[in-house]
């Protein structure tokens, strides 16, 4: 490790099991572990299904009586020089450590959606303005995960330009699954079954073409909110015989070696881990109209489809696609080693290491 840095580090999630801003955390742990010390607080969390508490102190704050925000106050305050770094915690979470006196906190944004109804935004840009108003004698250093996820957050929170590093992944697991794909015979969905990630279209999708190819199947793997919704729609599909709903999977780098073409739809992402993981391993993807997906694949507009809401767009640029699907599955090693580079934990952790460091 370079310079690293010694003071020590508390990480706050809202939850404390498997997702994206808590595999990130996972990272920062394994890495800096022995050189800090470090705590993880969990917001509205009862238990701790994720983290090693050999190596990092775990705070479940839902299982302490008392006020989420007064708690969260209380525990800033104690720890007010020390580094703190938000996952995506929300205007109220940062204003309430401001307030307690911590000093330069990392908000660390991960999203896109910043309210969900008039009401809401009326509130929090109302927390932003106090915030605005703190940012001139205090000092908050913004990350975002990409350069779409900090174009949002600039023009509709607050005039600042985050820093912007990449999420980090294990490369090499996925890499080592990589091998070019000749035939199309699976295609995939891999992430959560949640609404805006319109799986539903990949069945739809699958379905346009099902007939005219006998022995594609389709495998949905993931799970949330809408598993029961979509294993419904795959059982009254005429085609349900080649669907395969595997929930969670723990060694997705396998799954995706083991499948030809990936789709996904998803109506909002700040980034979008599953498709360097997918193209990582040599699997060609087909995507909805995302900057962020741009960023990952660059020049390479064939792998998108369009606009979710516009499905007969998206039906049709999917269908030439499966006509040409050698020229589509040729790209994924033409990025290979950009990929490696760009996107690994090394890259990610060094870039965060340089920021604690200057705490």
């Amino acid at each position: 490790m370079k310079q690293a840095n010694t003071k020590p580090i508390h990480y706050v999630l809202w939850d404390l099991g498997p997702g994206g801003m808590e595999l990130n955390v996972l990272q920062y742990i394994d890495h800096f572990y022995g050189h800090s010390k470090m705590e993880v607080y969990g917001l509205r969390a009862t238990e701790n299904t994720l983290f090693d508490e050999s190596k990092v102190k775990v705070i479940c704050a839902r299982n302490n009586p008392g006020n989420t925000y007064w708690k969260y106050w209380q525990y800033c305050r104690s720890n007010r020089k020390d580094i703190f770094h938000l996952n995506n915690g929300g205007p109220v979470i940062l204003l309430i450590t401001l307030l307690a006196g911590v000093q330069n906190p990392i908000y660390h944004i991960h999203g896109t959606i910043y309210w969900k109804s008039a009401i809401q935004k009326v509130y929090l840009k109302f927390v932003w303005f106090f915030i605005r108003i703190l940012l001139t004698f205090r000092k908050v250093t913004f990350v975002a995960n990409s350069h779409y996820s900090e174009k949002v957050f600039r023009d509709n929170v607050l005039k600042v330009k985050p820093l912007v590093i990449y999420n980090g992944i294990d490369t090499g697991r996925f890499y080592a699954h990589f091998h070019p794909r000749k035939r199309l015979k699976k295609m995939a969905y891999v992430g959560r079954l949640h609404p805006g990630k319109n799986v539903e279209l990949v069945i739809r999708l699958f379905e346009e073409i099902a007939a005219d190819h006998p022995q594609l199947e389709l495998h949905i793997a993931g799970s949330g909110p809408l598993q029961e919704a979509i294993r419904k729609q795959c059982d009254a599909s005429p085609f349900h015989q080649r669907i395969i709903c595997h929930g969670f999977i723990s060694d997705i780098e396998r799954f995706y070696g083991e499948v030809d073409l990936f789709l996904f739809l998803s109506a909002f992402e700040s980034f979008g881990n599953v498709l360097v993981e997918a193209l990582l391993t040599g699997l060609p993807v087909l995507t909805s109209d995302i900057p962020a997906f741009r960023e990952i694949y660059g020049e390479h507009h064939i792998f998108e489809l369009g606009k979710p809401e516009n499905y007969n767009n998206i039906k049709q640029r999917f269908i030439q696609a499966v006509r040409t699907y050698p020229v589509l599955a040729s790209k994924p090693l033409t990025m290979i080693e950009e990929l490696k580079h760009r996107f690994s934990q090394q890259n990610h952790v060094d870039q965060i290491n340089a920021l604690y460091v200057q705490m």
